[in-house]
């Protein structure tokens, strides 16, 4: 069973000691960064740093950031430690992410960016039907619409 759940004295060391395989480096900020990032928007209250949690064991990293503004939910950062990847996590965290989006009352369209390259990412996306939005000079960003029930 995967689980988004907020970052918290329980599950941020595992965070922190979370890394991607070195060949992966480039497409993946430091957890240590995201956390970082988290922190300095904190007063916004729209910035959310999530353990994935598979069972007892925290398995991967989530930043989500809400603007309401403009209706956009965004998958800010995402990963699946090294040690974890190919069992499926991936998937399943994207999926409670799109639910998550889904549910909230008033975003209706879920993006997330990535590096140029990382194939791994591409796929996931694409499987789970986002389409390319924008292409930036580093990053392409991916958007999937989410019309879900609103309260």
């Amino acid at each position: 069973m995967i689980a988004l759940k907020p970052v918290d004295e329980s599950s941020y060391q595992a965070v922190l000691d979370l890394s991607v395989a070195e060949a992966d480096k480039y497409f993946v900020a430091p957890n240590v960064r995201s956390l970082a990032d988290a922190w300095l928007y904190r007063m916004n209250g729209d910035v959310f740093p999530y353990a994935i949690w598979a069972d007892e064991q925290v398995v991967g990293f989530a930043l989500i950031d809400i603007d309401e503004d403009i209706q956009q939910y965004m998958l800010w950062r995402f990963m699946i430690g090294q040690e974890f990847q190919g069992k499926g996590y991936g998937q399943a965290a994207l999926k409670v992410v799109i639910d998550q989006a889904r549910a909230h009352p008033v975003c209706n369209h879920l993006i997330v960016a990535y590096v140029k390259g990382n194939q791994k990412m591409a796929r996931l996306l694409e499987k789970n039907g986002f389409v390319l939005d924008l292409e930036e000079e580093r990053e392409l960003v991916f958007r999937l619409e989410t019309p879900g029930v609103k309260f």
